[in-house]
């Protein structure tokens, strides 16, 4: 399922399962990150606790979401056989209807090979608190492709779901936070949007449905109103009254179609 389409209002994009003895604060981190790319997530109630059910869980995880993320930890294993959730994850991936995506914490692929040999088969990369933001990417990656390819193995992100976060300043107080859809239809920059961020004149968001419009005075800087800015808060600076700081991911694709020459940016009269 691609974020960007209509999603179920009863049904998260992915469910994150993961062990509370070893995995809380990763889980918590991982929840932040894939919020911050648009998908709703859902994760309070996965979390796994000594002697419970992994079955159980990997599928209530599916029922409720459309994906989930399994985070595979030492304390994962508690009361398993040693074939078992390695079973569970191939015969989920082999439906069209769900992606499981397995990412491995605390453990080394030797020690995950002792464990399960089958699910070491299906695991492509680990997740530690140093790189959250580049599996997030890859988790991201591989949700939004899902259908189209072998969804739920993480291998190297495709072009197309790469994304990037620009600055945003708007003068004036925006009702947003982490996750929200924002649109900036029309804006400026003092330099490039690669290396300055933005300034918003007009901006939407899209969760709520209020349109904002910061200073538009005559400068030398002009007014951009034909490449409009699409994507989702990932991080808030600051929100006080008459002014709003936060970063807005959007795909890769749509900033390198921006120029980079800080001349066309410019409105032509002299400072």
């Amino acid at each position: 399922m691609a974020p960007d389409t209509d999603r179920s209002e009863s049904s998260p994009d992915v469910m994150i399962s993961y062990a509370h003895a070893d995995s809380k604060s990763i889980a918590e981190e991982l929840y932040q990150e894939l919020t911050a790319y648009g998908l709703e997530v859902w994760y309070d109630d996965v979390e796994l606790d000594l002697g419970d059910d992994i079955r159980e869980s990997i599928d209530k995880a599916l029922s409720e979401s459309d994906h989930a993320v399994l985070i595979i930890s030492p304390s994962y294993f508690e009361g398993m056989s040693q074939f078992e959730l390695g079973g569970v994850v191939q015969m989920h991936n082999n439906s069209d209807d769900n992606v499981l995506i397995p990412v491995l914490h605390k453990m080394s692929f030797e020690e995950l090979r002792e464990e399960s040999p089958t699910l070491a088969g299906t695991i492509g990369i680990q997740i530690t608190e140093d790189n959250v933001d580049e599996v997030t990417a890859e988790i991201f990656s591989s949700i939004d492709s899902a259908g189209t390819n072998t969804g739920g193995t993480l291998s190297n992100e495709s072009d197309n779901a790469k994304r990037v976060d620009v600055g945003v300043t708007l003068d004036d107080l925006a009702d947003i936070s982490k996750g929200s859809k924002v649109t900036v239809k029309e804006w400026r920059t003092e330099g490039t949007p690669h290396d300055r961020g933005i300034r918003a004149v007009e901006m939407t968001v899209e969760d709520n449905g209020l349109t904002y419009s910061g200073a538009n005075f005559v400068g030398t800087t002009r007014v951009v109103k034909d490449e409009p800015l699409e994507g989702y808060v990932s991080g808030i600076s600051e929100k006080s009254a008459g002014n709003t700081e936060f970063s807005l991911r959007i795909p890769q694709t749509r900033l390198n179609e921006l120029s980079d020459d800080p001349d066309d940016y410019k409105s032509g009269l002299v400072g």
